[in-house]
Parts: structure tokens; C-alpha cells; sequence
């Protein structure tokens, strides 16, 4: 696998905070890697450089090219980006015409944007959606619809800022599985910020992030075991985690169950 984003010697800082001294890291294309931590870790700053809106000063490289300020329209062309809550996210009243928009400014012509907004809606299984206007969407809907704009245009590489906040179970494991999806027949790479912990498990890798810092990094199984490393963070184990990893400790389980009625299935064979 051939490496897609590169972080070398990353330093930034607001005004009135120093955030990140020298951070460095390697992402494969392909990829399916979550960054965890608190509300001030700066997962969201981070996420911010990756894309171009805040300067790198380049020290980020996205394939083969510097990601810097100067060229964020052409990082919109490479990345798909959606950031955390829904509020003032929309330009539009009306669901298609929001998905229209950011085609349109990637000058794609107007038969071959239909196509694309169709294409995606049946994948979503939304196009029921497509009349519909915004404020009708629930916010489940609404976080949903962010993503598929966000891949509308096919990213190389798309960035998820706690984007799953406001998703229902059910959507939640619907977006999983298309993602999982273009990541196998795509290539598509998938960096996600989380602060719940159940959303790393099925990533193929995973960063702790505390202030401005890389604290430890490795598969989410052996992530989750490091649960004192988490706590000082201010992370919690969700209780199912919790007690799928102590169930597997006694060698009742083979792997992480997360779902309650999947872990009652388990146990009453």
C-alpha cells in the first residue's frame, strides 16, 4: 500500500494556545483509521490542516502534493470533509440543490451532476430525500446527507469530524457498511475523530490524541485495552466494551461484541 497523507514535524499554534510540537504520522491509502480524545485534544484543528483550511506550512503532504492554504481549492478536489453538528452547514433550503452546489463548483456539467446526485442517492438509499427541504431532515438525516455530499465527488481521502454524533444506530451501520465498501473497492481512505469509543472498533487503526499530542496509537482492540491510558484522557469504555473485554480476559469471548443482543445470542450458546 502506498501512503496518501504524511505528517512530517507538524507544528501550530493559536493566539492565545500552543497546539501542536512536532507531530508526525504516516496514513496508507485504504485505510479505514479513527483519532480519539477529548473535546480539547485538537481533533478538529488537526482535521482543519489535513484539509487546507487552516496552513500547514508544509509540513502536510496529500499524495503527492503540499497541503497548504494557498491551495485549498484544489484540496477540495481530494478530500471530502464533513465536520462536526449540522447547524449552519446548509446553503440551501432544498436537498438537491445542496448536493448540486459543490459539483457545480468543480465545473462538472449539469447532465453529468444529475447523474452523480442520482447515483449517490440510490447508494444512500435517499432519494427520497432529493425534494425534500433541509429543515424537514431529521438530524440523523441531515448528518447522513453531509456524507454523501462529502463523497459526491469521489475524494481520495475523506475526513469525518465526530460525524456520527447525531446518527441513529440503524444509519450509522448503514454509512459503516458503504464506507467499508469504497474503502475495498475504491481505495477510498477514512480518517475519523471520535470521542465514543464504540466507533473505532471496525477501523483498521487508531490514534489517541491529547493535547496537540500522539500518546499511543495501534489496532482499536489493543487501544481499548489500555483503559487507565484512556481514563487520564478523559475517555470512558462504553459498557458493552467493557464487558465484552472482561468477558474475553475469563476466555468466554473470542473478539468485542458491542451489540447487547448479539452479546446475549453469544453467551446463551
Amino acid at each position: 500500500m502506498s501512503k496518501i497523507l504524511e505528517i512530517n514535524n507538524l507544528t501550530f499554534s493559536y493566539p492565545e494556545k500552543p497546539l501542536f510540537h512536532g507531530l508526525s504520522l504516516e496514513i496508507e491509502e485504504g485505510k479505514y483509521i479513527t483519532i480519539i480524545g477529548n473535546n480539547k485534544s485538537g481533533k478538529t484543528t488537526l482535521m482543519k490542516l489535513i484539509c487546507g483550511i487552516l496552513n500547514s506550512k508544509d509540513s502536510i503532504v496529500a499524495g503527492y502534493a503540499y497541503v497548504n492554504h494557498a491551495r485549498i481549492h484544489d484540496n477540495s478536489r481530494f478530500f471530502g470533509v464533513v465536520f462536526s453538528g449540522v447547524d449552519n452547514k446548509f446553503l440551501f433550503d432544498n436537498v438537491y440543490k445542496e448536493m448540486a452546489f459543490p459539483l457545480e463548483n468543480l465545473n462538472i456539467p449539469v447532465p453529468k451532476i444529475e447523474e452523480k446526485i442520482l447515483e449517490i442517492a440510490k447508494e444512500f438509499g435517499i432519494t427520497k430525500f432529493l425534494d425534500r427541504k433541509i429543515e424537514n431532515l431529521t438530524n440523523s438525516e441531515k448528518q447522513e446527507l453531509l456524507i454523501a455530499i462529502a463523497l459526491l465527488h469521489d475524494p481520495k481521502v475523506l475526513l469525518l469530524d465526530n460525524a456520527f454524533s447525531m446518527m441513529n444506530k440503524k444509519t450509522k451501520q448503514k454509512i459503516q457498511k458503504i464506507l467499508s465498501e469504497r474503502i475495498e473497492q475504491d481505495k477510498l481512505t477514512v480518517i475519523l475523530t471520535t470521542t465514543n469509543l464504540n466507533e473505532i472498533i471496525s477501523s483498521d487503526y487508531t490514534y489517541v490524541l491529547n493535547n496537540g499530542e500522539i500518546i499511543m496509537e495501534g489496532k482499536p482492540s489493543s487501544v481499548l485495552r489500555e483503559e487507565k491510558i484512556l481514563n487520564r484522557v478523559g475517555l470512558e469504555l462504553p459498557f458493552m466494551i467493557d464487558l465484552s473485554l472482561k468477558l474475553e480476559f475469563y476466555e468466554l469471548l473470542d473478539d468485542e461484541i458491542t451489540d447487547m443482543d448479539r452479546m446475549v445470542d453469544t453467551l446463551w450458546k
